[in-house]
């Protein structure tokens, strides 16, 4: 998904250095048949880029700079006469639509922008989260390591006495309560899936079977077993819940219609709540907005 939309933002740039160019060309044809006096600064105010452009394209640079020089040597008699109103107006009809253009680029472009940010923040949130698991891991490893130096060693003459690999053994595949819900779901403890359930705590697993149960709820898994395999491994967790959700509808409802009205330019969420920025760069939580701006009224809300 972002190689998709890092392609399209490329394709979008590309495009867009086309259709600047195109627009110099036609300035400079426009200007030489009206005789209007050429320069950096006149071709760039015609054509409706900047000037650093026009000097960073040598084929563009390199024919204005012709173009100016031929003029010069002109005498100043032959010099055409200004253009005239009609000419103008053209030129700035001309201009405005091309202004049209450049501004809905720039909107789909920021569009695209955003939802790269929000990838983004979301793939760092997941980063730190392995990162904190791991640091836990580790954690917990060198605990049991110390309660295992700790622990005096089983008399082999008491046969009341069970080691600790001996229970892990008699535990292969977990709790009474795991193997209770992969029954219901009916789902075979393989030696894969055994291993790992013994390497993870039991919160672990029992979340990662809700999320298999949420995922079995909304489509169809056609290998339970191994996405429970992968739940395990990348500790999957099922949705936050209907609180959360429904949160979301109402988002999904509210941003456009508030973005319409120039009321928010952006979102995302802070330290798990979410957020949306106003027009002055004020980042501001989407409860209190939604409280502020109710969807019903800002419908009915006129544009500044």
């Amino acid at each position: 998904m972002t190689n998709r939309k890092i392609e399209a933002l490329q394709e979008a740039a590309a495009h867009k250095a086309k259709e600047s160019a195109e627009r110099v060309e036609k300035a400079l044809e426009r200007m030489i048949k009206q005789g209007q006096v050429i320069s950096f600064k006149s071709v760039a105010q015609t054509a409706n880029v900047s000037t650093a452009y026009l000097y960073k394209q040598e084929d563009l640079r390199s024919r204005i700079e012709t173009l100016r020089d031929q003029q010069k040597q002109r005498p100043k008699s032959k010099q055409a006469p200004p253009a005239s109103d009609n000419s103008k107006s053209v030129i700035i009809s001309t201009l405005r639509e091309e202004n049209k253009k450049l501004r809905a680029e720039i909107e789909g472009l920021r569009r695209v922008n955003e939802g790269l940010a929000g990838r983004v923040y979301h793939l760092q949130g997941a980063e730190e989260l392995a990162e904190r698991l791991k640091s836990e891991n580790a954690e917990l490893k060198k605990q049991l390591d110390e309660c295992r130096r700790q622990s005096p060693p089983p008399q082999k003459d008491d046969p009341k006495v069970t080691s600790i690999e001996k229970k892990r053994t008699k535990k292969s595949g977990g709790s009474d309560s795991i193997k209770s819900e992969l029954d219901a779901l009916k789902i075979k403890i393989s030696t894969t899936l055994s291993k790992l359930i013994e390497q993870v705590p039991e919160e672990t697993v029992l979340k990662a079977i809700d999320t298999l149960k949420e995922a079995l709820s909304t489509t169809k898994v056609r290998n339970p077993a191994g996405f429970l395999a992968e739940a395990i491994r990348n500790t999957w967790i099922p949705n936050e819940g209907y609180e959360e959700k429904a949160e979301l509808d109402i988002f999904k409802e509210w941003f456009p219609v508030a973005r319409s009205k120039r009321l928010v330019i952006a979102s995302r969420k802070i330290e798990g709540v979410l957020h949306v920025c106003t027009p002055e760069g004020e980042w501001i939580s989407f409860g209190e907005m939604v409280v502020q701006y109710p969807l019903e009224s800002l419908k009915l809300k006129k544009v500044d």
